[in-house]
Parts: structure tokens; sequence; C-alpha cells
């Protein structure tokens, strides 16, 4: 496969799997990087995500960039509200522009919607150059400073990180682990381990979703792993209540390569035609990602639930000819 595809795959991937932790553990994230913030929270009322927003803000193309920026309004106990910018970045490379680009969202925001922002940068990778919290212009008596925190994951402690049971500690303890295993080699073991340690914390199933969703990404293994891991998860599950599926761990490795060398159309006939509705739904869950580098639980919790072979067909089109990922949820959405 061209390797720039799978480049621009792996970066996406990245963007959701990030923005979906941010998302899902959104409470948990503020009270682990920023407790004062999470103290005079009102998290009663639901944070509003405003992507539609940000994506109006970043000018700029973002193809091929190896970063997240997700704009978040809170409510405060006070009843104000505060706008919060978190900025994930992969910090593999050094980056002279990175304060530069900190300080353009925060003006940008701030000049449009004229409101307080927590600006905030979470870096995931193992670069360890010294890297400025702030951006500073000077000249002639004039002078402006911008400083926001910065988190480096890899910089956390391990052992606290297992210690304690709140999941964005967890998906910190997994990236660093990501990061260790592709210097050491050793994927197989370690994400078992992590799943084992994800099981014991007791937490809900959505969490549990969420954080093996975020686990997939950050450690992809060989067909005979996952499937041992697999096997190691049902163990640990109860039989009657399943927190994951076996479609949503092991199905989604058969038949795209054929189905692509023969034609996307000749491919979904004979999914549906040749196969059950199983095997129709893999060839739906590989096409998408091999398009958009992502599969999202939502896309498929959808998926998952389709039973009518000629909706299998209509989404197998919608796969094949929309341009990106959320032209496909808008499409999904709009057929259900």
């Amino acid at each position: 496969m061209n390797e720039n595809i799978i480049q621009d795959g792996y970066w996406t991937y990245f963007d959701e799997a990030w923005k979906k932790v941010i998302e899902t553990f959104f409470p948990h994230l503020i009270k682990f990087f920023l407790p004062k913030l999470y103290e005079d929270a009102d998290l009663a009322k639901p944070p509003i995500f405003l992507d539609k927003e940000m994506e109006q803000l970043s000018k700029k193309s973002r193809k091929g960039a190896k970063y997240v920026d997700k704009l978040i309004k809170i409510h405060l106990k006070d009843g104000k509200e505060q706008w919060m910018l978190i900025h994930i970045e992969v910090q593999g490379y050094p980056d002279k522009e990175f304060s530069h680009r900190m300080f353009r969202y925060f003006y940008r925001i701030f000049d449009k919607h004229n409101k307080k922002i927590v600006s905030m940068a979470i870096l995931t990778g193992s670069e360890t150059s010294s890297l400025e919290n702030r951006y500073e212009l000077e000249a002639y008596g004039s002078h402006l400073l911008f400083e926001y925190p910065t988190f480096r994951l890899m910089e956390y402690d391990t052992d606290e990180l297992e210690r304690s049971d709140n999941p964005i500690a967890l998906a910190v303890l997994i990236s660093q682990e990501k990061e260790r295993a592709e210097r050491h080699g050793d994927k197989f073991n370690t994400k078992l381990r992590l799943i084992r340690l994800l099981y014991s914390k007791g937490y809900a199933k959505e969490d549990i979703i969420g954080l093996i969703e975020f686990l997939d990404w950050s450690l992809q293994v060989s067909e005979k792993e996952e499937a041992i891991i697999w096997e190691e998860i049902k163990k640990m599950e109860d039989d009657k209540m399943p927190y994951v599926t076996s479609i949503e761990r092991i199905g989604v490795k058969k038949g795209i390569e054929q189905g692509i060398e023969q034609g996307i159309e000749q491919g979904i006939g004979q999914g549906i035609e040749q196969g059950t509705l199983i095997t129709s739904k893999e060839f739906l869950l590989e096409l998408i990602e091999e398009r958009f580098g992502s599969i999202s639980y939502d896309i498929l919790n959808i998926v998952n639930k389709i039973d009518d072979s000629a909706k299998l067909r209509e989404y197998h089109r919608y796969a094949a000819r929309c341009n990106s990922i959320n032209e496909f949820k808008s499409l999904l959405n709009g057929s259900k």
C-alpha cells in the first residue's frame, strides 16, 4: 500500500481516537490535567463541543497535520461560561511554530467571540527538547506575553498512573506504553497487560469500550495475537453482559483485499450474495478503515445493528463514494 495513504490513515485515526477520548472522558480529563477548573466547573450541565467553530477558525489546511484541536464551552458554578481550547500534538520532532500556533488559535477565538479561553497543550510523543509554554512579542516598548499549560504525557509517573482510577490516567499510560512498545517491539504483551489492568479497575461499560477503542488504535497487533487478546477479554467479562462484541474486536479483517482488487461494486455483490450479513458487515467496516483510517464506536454500533442486506449495500456505496468520514456519518444519519 502507498506509504502516504498509510500515513494519512494513521493521522486520521490519531485525530479520531483522541477526539473520542476527549468527548467520552471530558470531566475526567479536566480533573486530571486542570483540577482547579474541575472544582469550579458545573458538570451537571453537559459541555458543548464547538467543532464547527474550530473548523472555521482553522483557516490553514491541516492535511497531514499531527495534532488535534477541540474547542469546548463549559459552565461554571458561579453561572458564567468558560471556553477551553485543548490542543493535542505528537511531539516527535522540533517545532518552532508550536507556541505561535497556540497563540494564533487563542487570538482568533478571542477576536471572534470575545470569550475568556483556557488553552492547554498535551504532548503525546517522546520528544524531550525544550519547548517553552509561551509566545512573546516585543517591539519598542510594546510587549505581549501569552502563556499556556503544557502536559508531556511521557513525564508522568507510570506507577501513579497504574494506581489511579481516573480513566484519563489509563489513556496517558496507554500513550506511554505505545511509545515504549514501538521502541522495544513488544506490542502484544504490552497490550495484554493493559487490557488486564483496564478490567481490574471496575469501570462502567462505556468507559471500557472507549478505552479499548483507544488501546486498539495505540497498539495494533497481528490477527493471531488479536484473537488471543479477544479470548482473554471473554474470560474477564461476564458472559451474561459482554462489553465488547466479537465484530467490534476481530470482525473487520476479512475480504477487503479481494473486494478492492475486483472493484467496489463487484466486491459488494460478492459480500452480499456469497456471505452472511456478518461477512457483509465485516467488508463494510474494512472498507471504511481502508478509506478513512478509522472506525469510530458510533459507526460500529450502527453497522452492528443492521439486519437488512439492501441497507448494507446502500452503506457500502456511501463508503465507496463519499469524500470524508464526516460525510459518511452524515449520510448514515440521513438514511436512518
